[in-house]
């Protein structure tokens, strides 16, 4: 299995193929050359449109389907790309979560302290 559209998946599988692939993920880059991760704060007007433009500037595809998973990975649920950019505020500035690509291609992740970031598989490291 090399992606996770199996129906009938299971979270350790899942935790399973993900730490096999983790190798091959390079995040983008973020706020600063030493950090890949940037400020996703939905707390007015002004943070929300650079997380939307920040979104939508990672060139996925709307009807890219992900699966949602929390930050203890009680339970997943799968979703599209856009709808993440068509409500941040359902996702954004409650709890931890982390989404994959159900190709494996992309992954995002969000902490609740309010930063998140983007990372891409099948990008070896260089060495």
């Amino acid at each position: 299995m090399s992606n996770l559209r199996h129906p009938d998946i299971r979270i350790r599988d899942i935790r399973k193929l993900l730490g096999y692939k983790s190798y091959e993920l390079v995040w983008d880059s973020g706020c600063n050359e030493t950090s890949e991760w940037i400020l996703a704060s939905v707390e007015n007007q002004i943070y929300l449109e650079r997380l939307t433009n920040w979104l939508a500037g990672k060139n996925v595809l709307p009807e890219n389907e992900a699966l949602l998973v929390n930050n203890y990975w009680e339970g997943t649920q799968k979703i599209y790309w856009k709808n993440i950019l068509e409500n941040p505020l359902a996702y954004f500035g409650k709890n931890s979560f982390k989404l994959y690509d159900l190709d494996l291609n992309w992954v995002m992740e969000y902490s609740k302290s309010e930063i998140a970031r983007f990372g891409r598989y099948g990008i070896k490291p260089k060495a």
